[in-house]
Formats: C-alpha cells, structure tokens, sequence
C-alpha cells in the first residue's frame, strides 16, 4: 500500500450539500374593477428577502505531519506539505471561485479495497448496489486488515437518480503505540470526494478518532479503490 497522503473512499466528483430557499410575501388591494392592484397598500410592510444560501464547494489543502515536505510539498492530495501552518500559509494565495472555500484535510491513513462480485436490485422504487470487499489499512497511526469481509451499499434515487454511497467494515491491527486494536469505520456521503466516516475503536492512542470531523476521498483504482481518511481542521 502506497504511503504517499491519500482519502477515505475519493476521486469522483465533487458535490456539496446545503440548501436555502427564498421567500417574498406580497399583498394587495383590490381595484375598483374587481382586480388585484399590482402595488402594496402605503403603509403594508414589506417583508425582507431571504438570500439563498450558496452551496459551497470544498477546495482541499492536504498536509500531512508524518510523510508531507514544507520544502518540496505543494499541499495537493499526493504531494501534501508537513504542517498546518505551511498549509494555511499556502491558503492564503488560493484564488477561490464565488462557491468554494478553504477546507484543511490533514492525512490519518488509507484503506486499500478489494472488491469482489457485486449484487443488485433495479426498479420504479429506486435501486440498490452491494459491493462485498476485503482489504488493508496503512498509515503512521494504524496499520491493519479487514475483519471478514465489508460492505459498500449504494443507493439510487428512483425519480434523478442521486445515488448514497454507505459502507461499513471492521479493521484489527496495531496503533502506532503497538498497542493491539480495533476500528469499526462507517462512510457516509453523497460523492466519492464527500464521503464523512464515523469511528469506534477500542484503541486509547487513538479515541480521539471517535470525535474529530472527518473526511473521506474514495480513489478508484485496479480491483478496487482506494479510500483516503482526513481530518478536517
């Protein structure tokens, strides 16, 4: 398994989820022919506009304090800087679009995924892919292999066909106290770049898993996928 910074479950598109609406009350009188007025009564109030909230698209700065370089490191996902700062640093000179923003993703490990035959099930209702998989983790906090076997869920919409990528497997291995542990991870997201894994591990070096924000970034590749796990600061 590659040691280079990687995410849990990335490559495939990007997508951002928050959504606003927007509301305008209007009232009116009635005209002298029996219409509605097209103006407001002079003292109506007026009711304020709602400002539609952007759906903001994440623009990742990756460092990494074990494998990363602040001299040669550019903070993209492969070639990660070594600290925060140098990442913040680099930040700064980011030219973001109207819908982006600044997200720090700092490397905790990769899981290495093998796939196997998938099962599926199609109809109006919407549709479901099961994908079992085996593999093995890797990373300065934790190395270790796939209890059995995992399983990645999708599902689809019935009517635009969104899809809901959902896995859930169990990894045994060392922390990097060499300390024997488990980690139970589940992914949740709507794209492969937006996944958020959740963690329950017995391990005391590394409880504070159970707690940060997380991101993973799913990166297919010959078998399987790669799924790159990130802390997001």
């Amino acid at each position: 398994m590659k040691k280079a910074i990687i995410a849990i479950i990335a490559v495939a598109a990007a997508a951002a989820c928050f959504f606003a609406g927007t509301a305008v009350g209007k009232t009116g009188g009635e005209k002298p022919d029996g219409g509605v007025s097209d103006s407001k009564p002079e003292n109506a109030a007026s009711e304020p506009k709602q400002e539609e909230e952007k759906e903001m698209k994440p623009h990742n700065v990756f460092f990494s304090p074990n494998t990363g370089s602040d001299e040669t490191g550019d903070a993209s996902q492969w070639n990660p800087v070594k600290t925060k700062e140098k990442a913040e640093e680099l930040a700064k000179n980011i030219t973001l679009a109207d819908d982006e923003e600044i997200v720090l993703l700092e490397y905790m490990m990769t899981v290495d995924v093998k796939t196997q035959a998938a099962a599926e099930v199609f109809s109006d209702a919407g549709g479901v892919n099961m994908i079992p998989f085996t593999g093995s983790a890797d990373g300065y906090y934790f190395k270790g292999d796939i209890v059995g076997t995992g399983c990645d869920t999708q599902k689809y919409a019935p009517n635009d066909g969104g899809v809901m990528f959902s896995a859930r497997y169990m990894l045994k291995g060392t922390d990097y106290t060499g300390q024997s542990c488990s980690i139970f991870i589940e992914n949740n997201g709507p794209a492969l770049d937006l996944c958020v894994p959740t963690v329950i591990t017995d391990s005391k070096a590394l409880a504070d898993w159970q707690n940060y924000s997380l991101r993973a970034i799913v990166v297919p590749v010959d078998g399987g996928v790669s799924v790159n796990v990130y802390r997001i600061h």
